[in-house]
């Protein structure tokens, strides 16, 4: 096994110029290196202290209602009568030409909802038969207060 001595650069002819030069240059590329880290590192603890991003509360969930002129285009939109509700007389409803009230849906879910009822309608047996296509035959809609 053979040993390398320090003056391994000397043995091979390098000029002693040079070794002074290349030793210079690694200190130099160190202490660069060095200086970087400890300046990412003093600027990161410089920095204050970030707070914590916190979401908004969640709002209660929106529920719409469906008004209908006729008890039929309520029954094609949601599967069968008994989910669609007369409009008492008299009411906000009845005085803007509404007849009927389709059932009560989360505002993002109706076609699922309507999906669902029309399902509902068919096992039940209350229909024979029911639109396959999502629709919406509803002359106006209100926001029902939970």
């Amino acid at each position: 096994m053979r040993r390398y001595s320090s003056r391994a650069l000397f043995d091979w002819g390098v000029p002693m110029t040079r070794v002074i030069a290349l030793t210079m240059a690694g200190l130099a590329l160190l202490a660069v290196g060095c200086s970087k880290k400890e300046q990412q590192a003093a600027a990161s603890a410089a920095k204050p202290a970030q707070q914590a991003v916190v979401p908004p509360p969640k709002a209660a969930p929106a529920y719409l209602r469906d008004h209908y002129a006729k008890l039929e285009d309520c029954v094609y939109d949601w599967g069968y009568p008994q989910k669609c509700t007369p409009v008492p007389p008299g009411s906000p409803a009845a005085q803007s030409g509404a007849a009927v009230l389709g059932p009560i849906y989360a505002k993002t879910y109706r076609e699922e909802t309507q999906v669902q009822l029309r399902k509902e309608a068919l096992e039940g047996g209350y229909v024979q038969r029911v639109a396959e296509d999502a629709s919406d035959k509803s002359i106006a809609k209100s926001e029902v207060k939970s």
